[in-house]
């Protein structure tokens, strides 16, 4: 069983990460054409570079008993006998997650959101580990048509 779990991409959050990437790089050309002020292109850079490698490098790992975020230079590291409850998310908010339908893990001391792409085996690995997990995620979009079907 493969303990690394990229986060899942949705169209949303593809398109948002490109055009930051794309409005960044315009910045920069856009400097360095017309002889601007030098100073604002090595933020930008620092920016672009934080963009894409957040993109690229955010997984989760499950190891020694603690799960690990990465979202680029970004580490998180959770203890998984920490782990009280994870439920199912729609959000936009920022964190380690590249999809509107996020899990969110509730530990002593906080909370994170994650999107793993095999939701399943990762949900099964944490509780394997803690059995005492409580785990809520039924289908936030199927729960929305539900409601929908339900007012007509």
């Amino acid at each position: 069983m493969n303990n690394r779990y990229k986060s899942e991409k949705d169209v949303f959050f593809f398109t948002l990460n490109w055009a930051i990437i794309i409005a960044l790089l315009i910045l920069v050309w856009m400097g360095l054409s017309t002889g601007g002020s030098l100073l604002f292109i090595p933020v930008w850079l620092l920016i672009l570079m934080f963009v894409v490698s957040t993109w690229y490098m955010t997984n989760y790992e499950i190891e020694k008993g603690h799960l690990r975020v990465r979202s680029g230079p970004l580490n998180w590291n959770i203890p998984i006998d920490k782990i009280e409850k994870i439920t199912r998310k729609r959000s936009m908010g920022s964190g380690p997650a590249h999809s509107r339908s996020r899990l969110e893990i509730t530990y002593a001391g906080g909370s994170m959101m994650v999107s793993p792409v095999r939701e399943d085996e990762f949900l099964k690995q944490l509780k394997g580990i803690n059995r005492k997990i409580v785990v809520d995620v039924a289908n936030v979009k199927k729960d929305a048509e539900a409601k929908k079907n339900l007012s007509r």
